[in-house]
């Protein structure tokens, strides 16, 4: 008897740990553990495509993103790295192509835009450059062409 219930309590302490798509409730942007909305989910949350590959993953504390939040392309490769802290976008979200290379580059802090967003082509070429400051824009914008020749500058009003 005892035999069996280590395998049973040990599965039942994992799969607290890990929640998969199915088995939790968003509401109003929280993750809950069941319809009644009564119990914020705290614990790693990932979903799957229907051939198994993972979509994406992240870890929920009391019903919001935490930490690093990944998404990825059918494939297996990343398409995005995001980064939360209570809930609210906080510190660099990365976006990539499908080959693989950096497209998209943004920062956060408290969830507002702060600092560096910067978007490159495909070929590697940065095209947009803008800057933020508590969320407002700020400093120089810049747009090049996709061979990497300046087209506006624009300075922000602060």
């Amino acid at each position: 008897m005892i035999k069996k219930a280590l395998p049973i309590a040990l599965f039942s302490v994992l799969s607290g740990t890990t929640c998969l798509a199915q088995d939790l409730v968003l509401s109003e942007g929280q993750y809950y553990t069941d319809e009644t909305l009564t119990e914020l989910y705290t614990g790693r949350y990932t979903e799957f495509y229907d051939d198994g590959m993972l979509k994406m993953e992240l870890y929920l504390k009391d019903g919001r993103p935490e930490g690093t939040y990944v998404i990825y392309y059918p494939d297996g490769k990343i398409a995005e790295v995001r980064a939360y802290y209570h809930g609210l976008f906080h510190g660099e979200w990365r976006t990539y192509n499908e080959a693989g290379n950096l497209v998209g580059m943004a920062t956060y802090k408290d969830g507002k835009k702060d600092g560096p967003w910067r978007i490159w082509n495909d070929k590697g070429i940065l095209v947009f450059e803008m800057f933020y400051t508590e969320g407002k824009k700020s400093g120089i914008w810049r747009s090049w062409d996709d061979d990497g020749k300046l087209v506006s500058e624009e300075k922000q009003e602060e």
